[in-house]
């Protein structure tokens, strides 16, 4: 009989065959196992489920809104991780607002509400009024 023929040894008496078969790492529980329940020195996590409202922002006579469905596309941007929609969109106002009321003011006479549609893989986004696009601009 060769060596690989031969049966492998019986397990101790009283020790379950898995407990034998697992060694002496994995029969144990973990000694350092992290304690189930929430820590309480944690602080609050942010809020980054979609938002429900969507975003206005005011600027050369334009009411620019971003829905929330356009808001959640902001999280595909660069430098979004564990940030709120809301935080998100206040940004992208702040950096684009002006640029889009100077786009829409060459075509389109104030006061005006415009939806601002979101591409964030080809950064563009469609400035819209009703359901007709007015200007896209890249971001």
């Amino acid at each position: 009989m060769s060596e690989e023929d031969k049966p492998s040894p019986p397990a101790e008496q009283g020790e379950p065959p898995s407990a034998a078969s697992a060694g002496p790492e994995r029969a144990r529980p973990a000694e350092n196992a992290a304690p189930s329940g929430p820590r309480p020195d944690k602080a609050p996590r942010p809020e980054l489920s979609e938002s429900r409202e969507p975003l206005y922002r005011l600027a050369g006579g334009f009411r620019l809104r971003l829905e929330p469905a356009d808001l959640a596309r902001l999280r595909e941007l660069p430098g979004s991780k564990g940030r709120s929609d809301q935080e998100l969109g206040e940004e992208f106002f702040e950096k684009q607002a002006d640029r889009f009321a100077q786009s829409l003011a060459e075509d389109v006479t104030p006061p005006a509400e415009v939806r601002v549609v979101v591409d964030p893989y080809s950064r563009q986004a469609f400035l819209a009024i009703e359901r007709t696009i007015r200007s896209i601009l890249s971001f």
